[in-house]
Parts: C-alpha cells; sequence; structure tokens
C-alpha cells in the first residue's frame, strides 16, 4: 500500500506542470483486488458514504444485491470514513461473493474519486455444475451421496433441474462430508478421494468425479461388562441407550458410555464409573464380511446414594423454609438426577429468581446434599397494558402484584381491567404447595359490570381451585364457587333469562393431561380436558353441567406446517330454568369463526341469543410459516347449539372456512382471523373478522 499511495502522489503533483495522462485524474485512488496491509496514515474522507457507491460493470446483480455482501465493510466506513484499505476490502469481499455464486474469473477494481466509491466489476463468464459422478460406492446409492456432496438432491430430468452455481471450493467441503457420512455409517476404512474437476471449453459448466473406496462394514461385536456391574446383562444393555444392532463407530460408542453411566446414576449410584474399550484392529469376521469390533464396558458401580438436603446462600426476602419445604420430602429417598431437575424447574419457574444455581455434593455418608445459590428477582410489580378485540373491543388494564408475599414465595394480583363491554377487578392468591403439600391452591375474588349483547349484568364471588399434579402432564383438580348475580338493564324479553337476581354456589371435578410441546405455541402433542359441575341456587340443586375437549397437533408434511385438530361437547343438565349466564355460547374468535361472539345458536324475537344447554364444536387449521414469527393459517370450522339438552347431537351444524394471521409471541399468538359461512341463513352473515389473542381452542 505504501509503495501504490507513492504512486498516487507522484501523479497528483505531475498533474500540475503537465497535460492530464491517461491514468485517473488528480486525487483518485486507485487499486486492484488483492490482500494489501493497512495504512492509517491518510486522512480518511468523510463517514456516510453508504449512498456513494458505484458499480460499474455488474449485468447480474443489482447494487443492492451487491452491497450485501459488503454489509459489515460498508458499516466501517460510515463509521470511520473512506480510506483505501477500507475501499479495498469492500473490493475484496464483493470479489469473494461473485466467486460463490459460480463467477470463477470474476475480478474486482477499486477507486475513490471525489469522495465516492466506484468498484468496477469484470464478471467473467459464470460457471454451472453439470454433473456428478461417484466411482466405486457399491453400498450407498448415489441420491444420497450427492445430497451430502451438495446439499439437495438432484432432479431426474435434467430439463427441470435447477441450475447449481460451481463453486471449487465448495466441491472440496462436499467431500469432506461424504467421508464423515461413510465414517458415521461404519465405513471406518471408506476412502474418498479429493474431487477431479473437469471444465468445458468455454468453462460455462463443470463436472466433478469423486473416486470411492467404501471399505467393509464396522459392527459392534462381543459387548461384555466387567467389573462392579451390578445389574444384568439385559438390563445394562438397555441401559447403553443404542441399539447394538448399529453400525460402530467411535461417536456411538462415545454415547453408550455415557448413557450407560447416566442410568447408573438415575439408580442412585451417584460415584458411579464406567469406561469403554474397544480396538477396531482388533476385529472378528461377520456376515457379509462385515467386521464386528468387541466392546468391554469396565463398570464400577460403587454404593447406593440417597438424598441428605439442601443448603442455600444468597437469599434476601425469601425464607430460607422455602428452600426446605421444597426439597426436604426427598431426604432418606434414593438419589436420582431427574427427581431433583424437576423439582429445580419447578422452584425457577415461580420467577423468583434471576439465577439458581445448582451443585450436588457427595458426603462421606453416600448421600448427596444439594447446594443452591440464588439471585432473588424483583418481587413487586406493577404493569399497565392496552389491547384490542373484536367483541370486547378496546381494553386497558393495570396490574399490581407481588410474587413473594411475605418471602414465603406466593404470589398476589390485583388485575383491573377495563374494555367497552364493562369494568373488571380480580384479586388472585396462588398457592402452589398449599400446606407445604404436593396440592395446588387457586383462589380468586372478583367483581364486575358487564354489558353483554341484550342484557346488563353486575356480578362479584369467588373461586378456589385445589389441584394435583400427578406429573408435568397430568393434573386433577376440585373447585368451589359462589357468586352473586344481578340482570340490571335488559332488553331481552324476561321469559328467556331465567333468574335475574340470584346467588350460585357450585362444586365441580376437572382433569387435564397436557402433552403439547411447547404449549404457547404448540407444534406437536395433545391435550384432553374434561369438566363436570353442578350448581345450586338458593340452596336448591339447579343444573348438572359437564364439557370435553381435545386436541392434536401435528407437523404436516414439514416440520414449519402445523396441523391442528379439535373436538369439543358439553351438555347441562336443568333441574329448574337455567339463568342465562350459566348457559353455553357458540360463535366467536375460539369456536366457529364465520360468526360473531355468541352469536350462532337459538336467539329470541329480537334476534339476541340466549345461549343453550348443548353444544358441539369440531376445528380443524393448517398454519405455515410466512416470515419471522409471522404465519398465515387456513381453518374449517363446524359446531352447533341447541336449546335443550334432548337436541343435543349434530343436527343444525353450522360452518366456518376462513384464513388468518399469526404472530408468535412468548405467551401465544396474537390472531388475526377472517372466518366466510359457507351456507349463511336468511337470518346469518355473510361471516365475521376476529382480532384476539391465544391459541383458537
Amino acid at each position: 500500500m505504501r509503495v501504490l499511495f507513492a504512486v498516487t502522489l507522484l501523479c497528483t503533483a505531475s498533474a500540475l506542470a503537465a497535460p492530464p495522462p491517461a491514468t485517473p485524474a488528480s486525487g483518485t485512488r486507485v487499486g486492484r483486488f488483492k490482500p494489501m496491509p493497512r495504512d492509517d496514515s491518510l486522512k480518511p474522507l468523510p463517514a456516510k458514504t453508504t449512498g456513494l457507491i458505484d458499480f460499474i460493470g455488474n449485468t447480474s446483480f443489482t447494487a443492492d444485491q451487491l452491497k450485501q455482501p459488503m454489509t459489515e465493510q460498508i458499516k466501517e466506513i460510515d463509521r470511520e470514513g473512506l480510506t483505501p484499505p477500507r475501499a479495498d476490502d469492500a473490493a475484496f469481499y464483493l470479489a469473494s461473493y461473485y466467486h460463490q455464486q459460480g463467477y470463477p474469473e470474476a475480478d474486482v477494481t477499486w477507486a475513490i474519486v471525489g469522495g465516492r466509491l466506484k468498484l468496477t466489476i469484470k464478471e467473467g463468464k459464470r460457471t454451472y455444475l453439470r454433473h456428478v459422478e461417484f466411482v466405486g460406492n457399491k453400498q450407498v446409492d448415489r441420491n444420497t451421496l450427492y445430497e451430502y456432496m451438495i446439499g439437495g438432491t438432484e432432479e431426474r430430468d435434467t430439463k427441470k433441474a435447477p441450475a447449481v452455481p460451481f463453486v471449487e471450493g465448495d466441491m472440496g467441503s462436499g467431500v469432506a462430508r461424504v467421508r464423515g457420512y461413510y465414517e458415521s455409517e461404519g465405513r471406518l476404512e471408506a476412502k474418498v478421494e479429493d474431487p477431479i474437476i473437469t471444465y468445458t471449453a468455454d468453462r460455462s459448466a463443470a463436472d466433478v468425479t469423486v473416486k470411492i473406496t467404501e471399505g467393509p462394514l464396522y459392527r459392534f461385536g462381543n459387548i461384555e461388562f466387567v467389573g462392579e456391574p451390578a445389574f444384568g446383562r439385559d438390563q445394562l444393555i438397555n441401559g447403553l441407550g443404542e441399539p447394538i444392532t448399529n453400525p460402530y463407530t467411535t461417536q456411538r460408542l462415545n454415547a453408550m458410555e455415557h448413557n450407560l453411566l447416566y442410568y447408573y446414576k438415575t439408580q442412585g449410584y451417584y460415584a458411579a464409573t464406567v469406561s469403554a474399550t474397544a480396538d477396531p484392529k482388533n476385529t472378528t469376521p461377520g456376515r457379509l464380511n462385515n467386521r464386528l469390533v468387541p466392546v468391554v464396558f469396565h463398570v464400577k458401580a460403587g454404593p447406593v446414594y440417597r438424598f441428605d438436603g439442601v443448603t442455600v446462600a444468597g437469599l434476601d426476602r425469601l425464607k430460607p423454609g422455602f428452600f426446605e419445604h421444597r426439597f426436604g420430602d426427598l431426604k432418606g429417598k434414593v438419589y436420582t438426577p431427574q427427581l431433583l431437575d424437576e423439582r429445580y424447574r419447578e422452584v425457577l419457574n415461580t420467577g423468583l429468581f434471576t439465577n439458581l444455581r445448582i451443585n450436588t455434593v457427595p458426603l462421606p455418608t453416600n448421600e448427596v446434599r444439594a447446594d443452591f445459590t440464588a439471585e432473588e428477582a424483583k418481587a413487586k410489580e406493577i404493569g399497565f397494558s392496552l389491547g384490542y378485540s373484536t367483541y370486547e373491543g378496546a381494553i386497558a388494564g393495570l396490574r399490581l402484584a407481588d410474587r413473594d408475599l411475605f418471602g414465603n414465595g406466593r404470589p398476589l394480583s390485583l388485575d383491573v381491567d377495563y374494555s367497552q363491554r364493562g369494568l373488571k377487578a380480580e384479586l388472585l392468591y396462588v398457592d402452589p404447595w398449599f400446606l407445604e403439600s404436593r396440592f395446588g391452591l387457586r383462589t380468586r375474588v372478583f367483581a364486575q359490570t358487564r354489558t353483554e349483547t341484550g342484557y346488563d349484568k353486575s356480578e362479584t364471588g369467588f373461586r378456589a381451585d385445589l389441584t394435583r399434579k400427578l406429573n408435568p402432564n397430568v393434573e386433577f383438580g376440585v373447585f368451589l364457587q359462589g357468586k352473586n348475580v344481578d340482570v340490571t338493564s335488559e332488553v331481552i324479553d324476561p321469559i328467556y333469562l331465567g333468574s335475574t337476581s340470584y346467588q350460585l354456589v357450585s362444586v365441580g371435578l376437572t382433569q387435564t393431561f397436557d402433552f403439547r410441546q411447547p404449549r404457547e405455541n404448540p407444534i406437536k402433542g395433545y391435550i384432553v380436558s374434561t369438566g363436570i359441575d353442578a350448581g345450586a341456587i338458593a340452596g336448591e340443586l339447579a343444573f348438572g353441567r359437564a364439557s370435553a375437549r381435545v386436541t392434536y397437533f401435528t407437523p404436516l408434511f414439514t416440520p414449519k406446517v402445523i396441523l391442528a385438530l379439535g373436538a369439543r361437547a358439553g351438555v347441562i343438565l336443568p333441574f329448574t330454568e337455567v339463568p342465562i349466564d350459566e348457559r353455553f355460547f357458540n360463535g366467536g374468535p375460539n369456536s366457529v369463526r364465520s360468526f360473531r361472539e355468541r352469536e350462532l345458536g337459538p336467539r329470541e324475537p329480537h334476534g339476541n341469543p340466549i345461549g343453550g344447554e348443548a353444544f358441539t364444536m369440531f376445528n380443524a387449521e393448517v398454519t405455515f410459516p410466512l416470515k419471522d414469527a409471522l404465519r398465515g393459517a387456513f381453518f374449517i370450522d363446524a359446531g352447533n347449539l341447541a336449546g335443550d339438552h334432548s337436541d343435543a347431537g349434530f343436527d343444525e351444524m353450522r360452518y366456518a372456512v376462513g384464513l388468518g394471521l399469526r404472530y408468535g409471541l412468548p405467551f401465544g399468538p396474537v390472531r388475526l382471523d377472517v372466518g366466510l359461512n359457507p351456507m349463511p341463513k336468511l337470518d346469518e352473515k355473510w361471516g365475521a373478522v376476529h382480532f384476539s389473542i391465544g391459541l383458537a381452542f
């Protein structure tokens, strides 16, 4: 670069006394694409030059496309100014981009003229990969090798085959992947030679030949366990976690060793040691010229360890007894890492900690102590929210919360929400370990004034749920609810409302099997839930009610396209007239989406919905990616609502066909759905538009 600068300055000085030469004008710095040492002795030109880049000679790519491979260099020029070294870097990366796109002879020169960076490109002829030939492969088919070599499948019909730009460096990387594939398949002696490249006369295409010597297949031979195994051979074979019929590789052997050690720890052998030895050079012949590699696992099981207890450091507000209660019942039990990890995640998910580290310490008494180091999160919270839904209208909310009430690790929250349909306040207390048991208690006190379609109401009440998780996916519960309801004004004739001022006490049972993964935005799994309850008004049994739901998620064709199927049903058995607020309603963003909220089902003479005693509902939805967290959806819904439970069934089914958008957030998707009614009746609309948050079903 110093020589280059000297020549440039000399040309500049000569220009003052001589006619302009054929070389660039005064003040122009010229460089050719090649590695160059940095020289910051010259003062850089002003920054913010990204709009002052000229591309000359580019015919295959636009200026915007060419700026992409130089993004970092352009940012540096913006920050620090335009200098010859930075211009040279930009040319280097631009030329590299051309080479990667199949232009092996591409050349880029640069010049700085009057504060502008000029990049002159000689693209040359583009070279495409015409054919890849594998020689010597007998056990592995050509399509598999091509996929590893090139990174995609080859079309049989060359007229439909996409043109693949030829990049010589990629061929070496492809050969390395083929070698790795043979090794992973137990072909330890396989030889994959460097590619032989042949260009056409005009260098517009290249053919590649790869010679392969596959060699014999290595498999696991005799498996032996020596030392202090403590378990029978069948148990230990299962503990390996890998079928012993798989081809032999070092990676599989290491995985077996790791899996067997973990198996011992899950059985309480905390200090167990496992090491595996195998020598592929010491094999015995097997069928079809296979080589069988004998493996010896050296095991020292040691004693069975038990849980001792926990210690905790770093607590500020939270009482130490919180950890003692969470882990105290483990004392004396056989140590297993799964059980400790389950309890650890349970505590971590409370949100009480910004950081929670665990260290297990073996004791001379053959016990394991769990030492925790905690960093507590801020316990008190105040928040505001704004939202909108097609039924509620505009929504504004205030939230006050303390997730560590009195230092006991239990959350208490107050939520006040105002929407165009009314005002609601709820005080919620959650105790995941009621009376330090494995039962969870959730209690809420609520009050609201609200306008529904056809009537207004005010309501106060409470609900308490006592639940028990049998495992992370299965939960059973019982609940008790009491509330006072007053219908304060109505458009609906009172004969259709039922009781307009009543005190209801209900008790019920719930059950949930939730195997969705992940639960907020599922891509696979299922959930099954049921609930039954009985309600009494003024001390007399008023009704029995039952409902059920099943939803199933699975990838469709590709992992990114998700199919969701759902079915729901419910029935009420009345002993007196059921108040309108206790009936089922249908229609809305979570049911049959060609109807607005509550609009599907029986109506009174003025057209206001009055609910019903039985419903069925079926949903099918396919979601697919659009861009980043944005997904599209296509759905079909079907459902009905019967005014009398004796009419429960599949009569009077109504339908929806529609499209939607989903934007994924950590707590679930934001949804926009447009549902069309394919067979509207005279009193039904064409469909409905819904904006909401959460899963559809």
